[in-house]
């Protein structure tokens, strides 16, 4: 007897304790999920699972479920906002496994479930203590799977079967375990004593029904993971679509395996009969594709490959790995990759994808953001340019905005002044963003602080009120201003407000944000460069193209006595459009909101966990001074990468 026919008879004791063990607890985790996104990941035997756990989601009608193996989901640069994480893993000891949690830890996730048959498994270990992940905990009559998932496996799809039960209408119980039990005893039994027309050499063609793809996966990566034969798995009307040439050229070394079901049998007939007479091919039907169909069907996959492995004297229980298979296997690269890919590199990484920059090709985003961190830990700033808008005060809601900032935040700043920093605001407002401030600093400290209004364009200090020292107007801006009441970029009834160097356009009068810029080009001072558009989080800034919040810093290192000195920039629109963009470009600069897509552009701190105010304070409460200059303490962020 071979190793995995041994295991695959044991089977039905797995199916029996975890039925004893009761999915209750399951059945409630699926509940809680209705109407989410689930992500569903694994990996080998846990694959298959996750593809069966997504279609007890889709016949209970929960939600859709995107399958995923681990280096997808760490390389993907989703948040995950209001999704939930299912996590399959036998042994739980593998890197892979821990590099997926370390990501969904990491995620703005709802939830994060986790299924093994390992108590003692370390990710299992680290996931309960961790508040977001609930794990279950899976009975096996086997603990060692042998070179396959068997028990581990069944165990799961026992687990997810029952819990979904429990979640329809008029639950089976006992009486499905009774069904699923007498089921899979049957297709074992008679699985074994089949007599399938496959070659030793031959090439297998799994064709499939969609509603059992559990099934054919699990044939699939069987029969790769033991090298009993190459498989190419695809539906049936996807193989329609050009697979078929391999028939054609190479009928004789061919086997087909129809997995179908009640539905798709006529879908299925035509393909089979109009196949060379050389090509074998082998039917099997699996119900309606319901739950139970895919269950039982995995089991008559397991004992399907139980015979392919004795026709090629492959025993797949323990088929006889390579030498370097252990060295793959641990291979800790994902886990490295994982730990490297922190919230700020994931935040710019997902900008870089969006804005999918030309010159981009080959750089790291990993090593950037490694280097980006240095050069803040090792550097001394003379001063500090803030934007103010959505960094300094919250973009929402409205009145937040229009109010003053916080008393943290104040303190802070008037922290900094005292000891000698140099402090400055970059805002694309005119003088309401001066009035708030001078509420908000003691009037000792007005004369110390640089007010860059307009997006830079009008340098004064605080203790100068613009509404009287207006700048010149620029007669372009007052073009521009026309052309825009005429241009039917609008709303109607909005009045265009052209301030002497700049117009801004809120947002919610624009007939359609994203194509405003776009359209906007077509004005004649746009479009010879003279002037040019830049967006915030509320609003649109027409301004003259010499404009620029780096004005500001300019201003702050000639204040320190030295225009070499460094500044420090911190804003919150960081997009290639942004009206920050330019402050938050140079060496030292961080984001407290978007950025962009270019490596030495904008980057942020904490991702996009921390934004806007918040950040802010948490980046100023971690600044020391010394000799007149601000030093960022990277150690008192607690940030996931060090420099």
């Amino acid at each position: 007897m071979t190793v995995f026919l041994e295991k695959v008879r044991r089977l039905p004791e797995t199916i029996d304790l975890v039925s004893m063990r009761g999915c209750s607890d399951i059945a409630a985790a699926l509940s809680k999920g209705k109407g989410r996104l689930a992500i569903a990941i694994g990996s080998g035997g846990s694959a298959v699972v996750a593809e069966f756990f997504a279609r007890c989601r889709a016949t209970l009608q929960l939600g859709l479920t995107i399958v995923m193996t681990p280096m997808q989901f760490v390389l993907s640069m989703e948040d995950w906002s209001g999704c939930d994480i299912w996590l399959f893993s036998a042994g739980a000891n593998n890197p892979d496994i821990a590099a997926t949690f370390r990501v969904a830890r990491a995620s703005n996730s709802s939830s994060i479930q986790f299924l093994t048959v390992n108590g003692a498994g370390e990710t299992t270990i680290a996931a309960m203590q961790n508040q977001k992940t609930e794990v279950f905990l899976l009975p096996v009559a086997d603990p060692k799977d042998g070179f396959l998932a068997t028990h581990s496996m069944v165990a799961m799809v026992t687990a997810l079967l029952l819990a979904s039960d429990l979640k329809a209408e008029q639950p089976q119980r006992s009486a499905l375990i009774e069904e699923f039990q007498a089921r899979a005893s049957k297709v074992l039994t008679e699985t074994q004593n089949a007599n399938f027309d496959f070659r030793s050499g031959d090439a297998l063609f799994v064709l499939y029904d969609p509603q059992i793809t559990s099934v054919a996966a699990l044939i699939e990566t069987s029969l790769w993971e033991t090298g009993i034969a190459p498989v190419q798995r695809t539906d049936f009307r996807n193989f329609a679509h050009g697979r078929h040439v391999w028939a054609a050229k190479h009928p004789d070394k061919m086997f087909v395996l129809a997995l179908t079901t009640s539905e798709t049998g006529e879908v299925w007939q035509p393909i089979g009969a109009a196949l060379p007479e050389d090509v074998r091919t082998q039917s099997m039907e699996l119900d309606h594709g319901g739950r139970l169909a895919n269950a039982v069907g995995i089991l008559w996959g397991l004992s399907f490959v139980q015979f392919l492995g004795e026709r090629t004297g492959i025993d797949p229980g323990r088929p006889g790995r390579g030498a370097f298979a252990e060295t793959i296997y641990d291979n800790a690269a994902l886990e490295t990759l994982s730990r490297d890919l922190t919230s700020s590199v994931r935040h710019k990484a997902s900008a870089r994808l969006h804005f999918d920059p030309i010159n981009e090709r080959s750089t790291s985003l990993c090593a950037a953001g490694r280097e980006r961190l240095s050069g803040l830990a090792g550097a001394s700033f003379a001063g500090l340019a803030l934007d103010y808008d959505g960094t300094v005060v919250p973009n929402t809601p409205r009145e937040a905005r229009l109010g003053p900032p916080s008393p943290e935040i104040m303190d802070e700043l008037v922290r900094l002044l005292d000891g000698g920093v140099q402090v400055g605001f970059a805002t694309g407002r005119g003088g309401s963003a001066g009035d708030k401030l001078r509420e908000a600093f003691p009037p000792r400290l007005h004369a110390n602080v640089v007010m860059g209004y307009y997006n830079g364009a009008h340098i004064r200090t605080l203790d100068v009120n613009v509404k009287k020292d207006r700048p010149q107007a620029d007669l372009k801006i007052a073009a521009v201003a026309r052309w825009l009441t005429e241009s039917g970029l609008l709303r109607e009834g909005v009045q265009v407000e052209a301030r002497p160097v700049q117009i801004a356009v809120d947002h919610t009068d624009v007939v359609n944000i994203e194509d405003f810029v776009e359209r906007l080009a077509a004005c004649p001072h746009l479009a010879d460069g003279s002037v040019k558009c830049l967006r915030s989080n509320h609003s649109f800034d027409i301004v003259p193209a010499s404009t620029s919040k780096v004005r500001v810093v300019e201003e702050l290192a000639r204040r320190a006595g030295d225009p070499e000195k460094f500044v420090l920039g911190i804003g919150d629109s960081g997009s290639p459009l942004g009206n920050d963009r330019e402050l938050l470009s140079g060496r030292h600069c961080v984001s407290v909101g978007t950025v962009c897509g270019a490596s030495d552009g904008a980057w942020t701190l904490f991702g996009s966990a921390v934004c806007g105010p918040d950040a802010l304070l948490r980046i100023l409460k971690a600044v020391q001074i010394k000799a007149n200059e601000m030093m960022i303490d990277l150690s008192a962020l607690n940030l996931e990468q060090r420099p």
